[in-house]
């Protein structure tokens, strides 16, 4: 699938339930693929009722946009970022992150973070590659899979 055919796809799928778009606007990101950036004002009071309805949506929309691919693969690599929630999670975890990290440092220890998905893991992953005297490593099988911040005694 291509973006402008997602896009339209976005905007339809909104459309036939119900709730308008002020704007769905598209770009490329070098980790999370292609990124579709929804605003709808209406989708913020629909989804005060369901806790679920962004993470369903999102899961109905990538499906749909990869249903050629087995289970597991994503052929059309994408984010849907309704009213910039993703974007306040992502902030949110890459500060759990950076506070993690800077606290095995303090304690001179490894710090394990809450259990995570894969996802969330792989932002944990890439905030903290590269920072000094720190390393990380995912454990644990299945739902308690979390990341482990490691300390590198130098």
């Amino acid at each position: 699938m291509d973006a402008e055919k997602a896009k339209k796809t976005i905007e339809d799928i909104f459309s036939l339930i119900g709730i308008p778009t002020e704007s769905v606007s598209y770009a490329v990101d070098e980790k999370r693929g292609h990124v579709f950036a929804v605003k709808s004002v209406e989708f913020e009071k629909v989804s005060a009722e369901r806790d679920d309805l962004t993470r369903d949506l999102v899961y109905l929309l990538k499906r749909m946009f990869n249903k050629d691919s087995r289970p597991g693969e994503e052929i059309f690599k994408c984010t849907i970022d309704i009213n910039d929630l993703q974007s306040k999670v992502d902030a949110k975890i890459k500060m759990k992150a950076l506070n993690a990290a800077e606290e095995a440092k303090n304690l001179k220890t490894d710090v394990l973070m809450e259990p995570m998905s894969s996802y969330e893991r792989m932002i944990v992953h890439s905030t903290l590659a590269g920072q000094p005297d720190i390393s990380t490593e995912s454990i644990g099988i299945g739902k308690e899979r979390r990341v482990k911040v490691k300390y590198l005694a130098i």
